[in-house]
């Protein structure tokens, strides 16, 4: 990108290095703004935090302008991830360092600082990414695409205070490794697991041995994403 002239003054724009490290640090800032806006009562000071990571870039014919905007921007970040620690703004610290990166990584003025600010900002970035797409397929496409190793039913709140022993020792013969309950609100369920390598029909008579149990009815297999 080549200088442009402004009121009869040339503007050196940022350096590509520089512009890539501006773009890695908007990369590193999007998985956790897309997690973050699902959440209604955040998701504003996601996108307004977003926003803020992505500013350098519309700044980068002019070097100046940029850098200054770098500088403010990753800064910022520092205490305001201090300030929203509870509600993860502390992820997009990664984007503030890239962003103060960039901003020294001009090789025109800083050559060797250009070179290890960008070797530094291309290993965080990929850290990043690495662990993103590791929560990605921990928490939603694995769990997604696992086979589920659990039975759930609709079970009476005051059953669980006799029926839990009971029905653990009724069904471990036939593969059980742990029944417990769980509930949600007025919602109340028990929670049969077995090994994965609990065959088609000791599964099938495992689930006769759950809908025999007083006061369970429809029995069905629950998802590694909601029963683990």
């Amino acid at each position: 990108m080549s200088a442009i002239t402004v009121s009869g003054a040339r503007v050196q724009p940022a350096h590509k290095t520089q512009r890539a490290l501006g773009v890695g640090a908007a990369l590193a800032a999007a998985p956790f703004l897309l997690w973050g806006v699902r959440d209604e009562y955040v998701a504003a000071l996601y996108l307004m935090t977003g926003a803020c990571v992505a500013a350098p870039l519309f700044l980068v014919r002019r070097a100046k302008a940029f850098v200054r905007t770098c500088v403010i921007v990753g800064v910022g970040l520092i205490p305001w991830g201090a300030l929203g620690v509870f509600v993860g703004l502390f992820l997009f610290w990664p984007s503030a360092l890239l962003l103060l990166l960039a901003a020294v990584a001009d090789p025109r003025k800083r050559p060797v600082v250009a070179r290890v600010s960008g070797a530094v900002g291309a290993l965080l970035l990929a850290g990043v990414v690495a662990l993103s797409a590791y929560f990605v397929w921990h928490f939603y496409v694995g769990p997604a695409t696992a086979r589920p190793h659990t039975y759930r039913a609709p079970a009476d709140p005051g059953w669980f205070h006799d029926g839990l022993r009971d029905a653990d020792e009724r069904l471990g013969p036939y593969g059980a490794t742990t029944v417990y309950g769980s509930g949600a609100e007025d919602l109340s369920f028990l929670n049969v697991r077995f090994p994965d390598d609990l065959s088609e029909e000791q599964r099938a008579e495992l689930k006769r041995q759950i809908e025999q149990l007083p006061g369970i009815s429809g029995v069905e297999l629950c998802s590694v994403r909601d029963c683990g």
